[in-house]
């Protein structure tokens, strides 16, 4: 039966959520580490950038230095392009496991790099999308970002295109919206308590600054990744009455 609601269960999604990284800690904090803390620590140390602040000598020198600056860019697309295959493997491991079945890296991530480039075409749409909503007046680029959150897992479930994963993204989250909004603020709350959990290894020096880092995005991307797709998830069986077998058969 559907969720007479018809609105995303909060508590369902946080404990669907940390329930897929508790059975599998191994692959969604290992490949968090691997394709998106390590990535962010190497890129502050390549542009004198920190969890506590910027080295304003090395910034000066970096865009003074078009190799530096090339170094940076490409860094930078690297890390992107690593963002969106770590949440397509989440996708499919997440909706795996909350179907019961094992979760297998390596065809989570063979399937998700089948769509790696439909999904960086949908990343860059979204991206100019909600960008140009936050500059004209801020409100339209939130909504743009609630009403698209869930288009990657669409793309990767159920097969869309660009265009036609944004529409089936905002008719999901029509009615849920401002649920997932405080499903973002819970987030943050966590973030900031893990920060401040962290907060003694700053008084370590550098060394205790990139500790930090390299935890809390461990983390933090874990949580984001599998999050997005536990929403997808919950919203499916919210507006549709289902259960994650139909998406299962998907990734088979």
């Amino acid at each position: 039966m559907a969720d007479t609601a018809q609105h995303l269960d909060i508590g369902r999604v946080l404990n669907n959520t940390f329930g897929v990284i508790k059975r599998n800690p191994l692959i969604f904090l290992g490949l968090s580490f691997l394709m998106v803390a390590l990535p962010q620590a190497l890129i502050q140390m390549a542009t004198g950038a920190s969890a506590v602040g910027v080295d304003a000598d090395a910034m000066t020198a970096m865009f003074s230095s078009p190799s530096m600056i090339g170094t940076a860019f490409g860094g930078w697309l690297l890390f992107v392009i690593l963002s969106i295959l770590l949440q397509a493997t989440f996708i499919i491991a997440t909706v795996k496991d909350l179907n019961g079945q094992a979760v297998n890296l390596g065809e989570c991530v063979t399937q998700a790099l089948g769509k790696i480039l439909p999904l960086i075409g949908l990343g860059i749409l979204m991206t100019l999308g909600i960008m140009l909503g936050l500059v004209l007046l801020v409100i339209p680029g939130l909504i743009l970002a609630l009403m698209w959150i869930v288009s990657s897992p669409v793309m990767m479930a159920e097969d869309k295109g660009i265009i036609d994963s944004l529409k089936r993204s905002a008719e999901l989250t029509k009615g849920s919206k401002r649920w997932i909004l405080l499903l973002f603020v819970v987030y943050m709350v966590i973030a900031s308590v893990l920060g401040l959990f962290m907060m003694p290894f700053a008084f370590a020096g550098t060394v205790g600054v990139t500790i930090i880092g390299l935890i809390i995005n461990t983390l933090t991307g874990a949580i984001q990744g599998t999050g997005i797709a536990a929403v997808y998830v919950d919203l499916r069986i919210v507006k549709e009455g289902g259960n994650t077998d139909a998406l299962a058969d998907v990734f088979a």
